[in-house]
């Protein structure tokens, strides 16, 4: 995914690294190319596709089923476009977007089991996160945020408050107020 950079018209490539990553830029790629897409891709048309795995005879189809067929087509050409050779040869048979979605889910991943367990790790890593030594904010917060999106690409969030609480708590005591600061002082004119 090094220097694909983001243009509107690519999705963004990938060559079997950073799935989250790529997950997240292509989910808004997706979406600016259409919110139905996204619906093709997490629902599926299983109403298209025969027992065989191949699609209904297109003249059968509905003036509807046809625009499902036709964004289901628009949504595996996105796909095919943005992954590496390699990567395409795992789903380059496959009718459906959302089984290629999945597929590509299911390898980088994993089951359901798999993705609890990473959950659990990412909130422990949350839950135990402190600042390094010498770190600064700005590392600190890049640090934090890499956490918090690995969290989110799994389905889990953390409100503002929990996340500014959490910062709050674990700055070190150099950075905190040694007093408590005097918004309302006296004016010192009062007394002339």
């Amino acid at each position: 995914m090094e220097g694909d950079g983001l243009h509107v018209s690519r999705p963004p490539l990938f060559n079997g690294q950073n799935y989250e990553l790529w997950k997240m830029r292509m989910i808004g790629f997706i979406q600016y190319n259409g919110m139905e897409l996204i619906n093709i891709i997490k629902n599926g048309i299983p109403t298209l596709i025969d027992k065989s795995g191949e699609f209904l005879p297109f003249e059968s189809m509905t003036v509807e089923e046809k625009r499902v067929c036709q964004n289901n087509a628009k949504a595996r050409h996105i796909i095919m476009c943005a992954l590496s050779e390699e990567e395409m040869s795992k789903v380059l048979a496959m009718v459906s977007a959302k089984e290629m979605w999945d597929t590509l889910a299911l390898t980088y991943e994993g089951s359901k089991e798999v993705k609890r367990n990473k959950l659990t790790m990412l909130k422990r890593q949350y839950e135990m996160f402190a600042i390094k030594d010498q770190a600064s904010i700005q590392s600190m917060v890049s640090r934090l945020q890499v956490i918090l999106n690995s969290l989110r690409s799994l389905g889990s969030t953390v409100s503002q408050y929990e996340i500014n609480d959490k910062i709050l708590r674990i700055l070190p005591a150099k950075w905190r107020a040694q007093e408590p600061l005097k918004i309302l002082r006296p004016c010192p004119w009062k007394n002339w």
